[in-house]
């Protein structure tokens, strides 16, 4: 092509003021400024969909169900679906003492001090053997099965209840949850507290107690919650609404905008959701790049279309075929 005919082609196009080019400058900038915040707000999103549990679904505790085989030996997990709300509670105020007594034998197998007792080289802490010892529910032995000492473990705030025990077995010392007073050389303090007891206790207890179909309700409703994705809503609605207040865009405009974004916004999220389960913290920098690459696929689909029509401009002016 000549130089005569590139600038006539040229005359075709023609120079855009300097405050328009400004203008488009700045917008494409604040185009990316969205984008780097809508990926933050993302990653926030999934962030704390990994860090934070609705508590309708908590996961199973291996050492509750340690601890309602240890107290039911003969009660079989899967017929307390269906059980009455008075069942289920007489399993948790079962299960919760022995879950306490399970919490301490593994804190002292682990080398942790439970009140002022801690394990010295060589001993091992274990449970009674059987629901009827008296006297004493957890002993610690040394590694010639020489036995150090024998504790009671009571998970209640009962102080009379812990008195009576005393009394009855003064040659065994008490722990208990945290919330009793330990100043008695008598008895060992934890940092278990009763309340923690029974709220793990209780849900997990009632956990196992839902039919099916309810736990499947459950985790349809937690899912659905869940994938609404907050944070990248308000990143939309501020946006876009700051874009109609300026005049940049009608507000017509800025709902079907938005509402795209935060559709996108959403599978995205329901996709983080769903790679959570089978890779965990790692879906985050997953789904974000994932996110990353559809954007710039975008622009480069977007860049393709236009260079076609331009090139279908230049060879309509030059005469040559399409």
């Amino acid at each position: 092509m000549s130089h005569e005919e590139l600038e006539k082609l040229a005359a075709t196009y023609p120079l855009q003021p300097r405050e328009a080019l400004l203008e488009f400058a700045l917008e494409r900038r604040k185009r990316q400024e969205n984008e780097v915040l809508a990926l933050a707000a993302l990653a926030a999103e999934l962030s704390m969909d990994s860090i934070i549990n609705l508590g309708w679904e908590p996961d199973a505790d291996p050492q509750v169900l340690q601890a309602f085989k240890l107290q039911y030996p003969n009660v079989d997990l899967e017929s307390l679906p269906g059980r009455s709300e008075d069942a289920l509670q007489g399993f948790v105020n079962g299960v919760k003492g022995k879950y306490f007594e399970v919490l301490v034998e593994a804190r002292l197998n682990a080398r942790e001090t439970v009140g002022e007792l801690k394990l010295l080289p060589g001993q091992v802490a274990s449970l009674a053997g059987s629901q009827n010892q008296a006297g004493w529910d957890l002993q610690i032995a040394d590694e010639n099965g020489d036995i150090a000492e024998q504790i009671q473990l009571k998970a209640t705030e009962n102080l009379s209840y812990i008195k009576d025990a005393l009394e009855r077995y003064p040659d065994f010392r008490v722990a208990v949850p945290a919330e009793i007073d330990g100043m008695a050389d008598e008895i060992l303090q934890t940092d278990i507290t009763n309340e923690s007891l029974e709220k793990l206790t209780k849900s997990q207890v009632e956990e196992l107690g839902e039919s099916g179909l309810e736990d499947l309700l459950e985790q349809s409703a937690e899912f659905a919650f869940d994938m609404v994705p907050v944070l990248p809503a308000i990143l939309i609605t501020v946006t876009e609404g700051r874009a109609v207040l300026s005049g940049s865009a009608t507000l017509q405009m800025s709902l079907q905008r938005g509402a795209k974004r935060l559709g996108r916004a959403t599978a995205y999220n329901a996709l983080g959701l769903g790679l959570s389960t089978v890779i965990g913290p790692a879906s985050i920098p997953t789904v974000l790049a994932v996110r990353i690459a559809e954007k710039r696929f975008g622009h480069q689909m977007a860049m393709g279309d236009f260079l076609k029509a331009r090139t279908e401009d230049v060879k309509a002016f030059t005469g040559q075929p399409a």
